[in-house]
């Protein structure tokens, strides 16, 4: 089964291995890359290398869902989610929590 090149798990991955971002499993989603990393040090090499704005929400007992809210060209690329899980007790660094906003309920 061929890939379309323009889809926007093809876009993130391209633009992951032309910064040499982490990565785990990239998929599409309703037109956009969802990227599933390993953890809040992966999330944070992805915002460091793209901006974005950052959420976060609760994703059962003691574990928090992490989301990078970017693009693969710095306002003008696919659309990407970069996905992290974490422990509510761990921090994102301080180098990215002004990007943090709140997630609607």
């Amino acid at each position: 089964m061929a890939r379309n090149l323009n889809s926007p798990a093809v876009q993130a991955e391209v633009t992951a291995e032309y910064n040499g971002l982490p990565h785990g499993r990239i998929t599409d989603h309703n037109g956009e890359a969802h990227v599933f990393t390993a953890g809040l040090a992966e999330l944070e090499a992805w915002f460091m290398a793209l901006s974005g704005h950052i959420t976060r929400q609760p994703a059962g007992y003691g574990v928090v869902l992490w989301t990078l809210h970017t693009d693969t060209d710095h306002g003008h690329g696919s659309p990407v989610r970069v996905i992290a899980m974490a422990l509510d007790t761990d921090f994102i660094d301080e180098d990215c929590a002004d990007a943090i906003r709140p997630t609607a309920a």
